[in-house]
């Protein structure tokens, strides 16, 4: 009876250590598959980081892309601005205007200082020196040998200006050296005035300097304009 006992016994504890032994086996296996599981989310969340950090690189190479055209752009812009600048600039520039040959006459006396003679010269010059260029050649004296210039011939014509429809003539002081009577001085001022006629002023004051004489060689009042007479009348020296 008592090995029958025992027997069992025996038995049950080959059966309760056969179970143990199995449950261990379970459980290892369950954590080896948790660890195979792991490892392999482990690999799959890295797949998945890879997947997403290239499309971060391809929006980065997109980005720059995307900036070169700006830059480029930016560079057409500037050619551009600068085209336009040279263009403005070009436009800008005063266009120099050439002197031409214009005909004129010059008023002298006659080798007497009895009467005033024209006598035709060809003046070079531009629009706008025309009448400066003009008193110039007055100045130097006439070609005509019977004819002669009343004023010294260091005499220098500043300017020649119009104001309010009347012919501004200003002379430097040298102008005061000449030599003239009262009858003389009234044929300068007429050769002065004579001289803008042609230009279409009837009237012409004559300056000192840029400043009015009221008797610039004591006989005549010039402060005030003198009246041209008509250049038709006035003949030409053969």
């Amino acid at each position: 009876m008592k090995k029958v006992t025992l027997m069992l016994a025996a038995l049950l504890l080959v059966i309760f250590l056969a179970a143990c032994g199995q449950g261990e086996n379970a459980i290892d296996s369950n954590e080896s598959t948790g660890n195979i599981e792991t490892e392999e989310n482990a690999d799959a969340v890295e797949e998945e980081t890879e997947v997403e950090e290239e499309p971060a690189a391809d929006e980065s190479t997109e980005e720059e892309s995307t900036e070169e055209p700006v830059e480029e752009e930016h560079g057409v812009e500037e050619e551009t601005a600068a085209e336009d600048s040279e263009s403005v600039e070009t436009d800008e520039t005063p266009a120099v205007e050439e002197a031409t040959a214009t005909p004129v006459y010059l008023f002298f006396a006659d080798d007497q200082v009895m009467d005033i003679y024209k006598e035709e010269r060809s003046i070079e010059a531009t629009d706008e020196e025309l009448f400066k260029a003009t008193f110039e050649a007055w100045v130097e004296g006439p070609e005509h040998a019977n004819l002669v210039s009343l004023i010294p011939s260091n005499v220098e014509v500043q300017s020649v200006e119009e104001h309010e429809g009347t012919a501004h003539v200003s002379f430097s002081s040298a102008l005061l050296d000449a030599q003239l009577g009262s009858g003389t001085e009234a044929m300068l001022m007429q050769q002065i005035a004579l001289t803008m006629k042609q230009f279409g002023f009837n009237q012409t004051k004559v300056l000192i300097d840029g400043e009015e004489h009221p008797e610039m060689f004591g006989h005549i009042d010039t402060s005030a304009a003198i009246e041209a007479e008509n250049t038709e009348n006035i003949p030409t020296m053969e």
